[in-house]
């Protein structure tokens, strides 16, 4: 996502985009995404140095940790973001420049790309431990049925 600094006041603003899950470079093996993204920034300008506070919603394609049910799952993740414009024009990687000077994000003065932003925000917001629902049962460990769907072979045996 590129934001024209050349049409962005001073003071601030409030953005929405729809963007896709490859444009900022998420890839299949990362997330499944249905449909666009939907991204609202509030941008706070003063001179060259900008703040950025954004939300990022999407539909993600998930599988379950305990039962492995595919579902899909609404996140809406936050993320902000400090960008300055660069001192050194020496300076050819902005990724290079965040990374010794402390999260700040560089910019040239004429375009601000915050993808990478987008995409940490969103790789970080994806459940390490995914459920269909909190009260998920799981797999039975002996027989490997769902028991979701009512009791196992196992359970079924010990009872009669």
């Amino acid at each position: 996502m590129q934001i024209d600094l050349r049409e962005l006041d001073q003071g601030q603003t409030r953005l929405t985009h729809e963007i896709s899950a490859p444009s900022v470079g998420l890839s299949p093996q990362e997330i499944t995404v249905e449909g666009p993204i939907q991204l609202g920034l509030s941008l706070d300008r003063r001179g060259d140095e900008i703040w950025i506070r954004g939300k990022v919603q999407l539909i993600s394609h998930q599988e379950c940790s305990r039962c492995l049910a595919e579902f899909q799952e609404r996140l809406e993740l936050e993320f902000e973001v400090f960008c300055a414009k660069v001192r050194n024009p020496n300076v050819v990687s902005s990724r290079a420049a965040d990374e010794e000077d402390g999260g700040v994000h560089f910019h040239d003065g004429r375009v601000l790309i915050i993808d990478e932003e987008i995409r940490e925000a969103v790789i970080l917001g994806i459940p390490m431990k995914p459920l269909c629902k909190e009260s998920c049962a799981g797999l039975c460990p002996r027989c490997g049925e769902d028991r979701n769907q009512g009791p196992c072979r196992c359970a079924r045996a010990a009872a009669g």
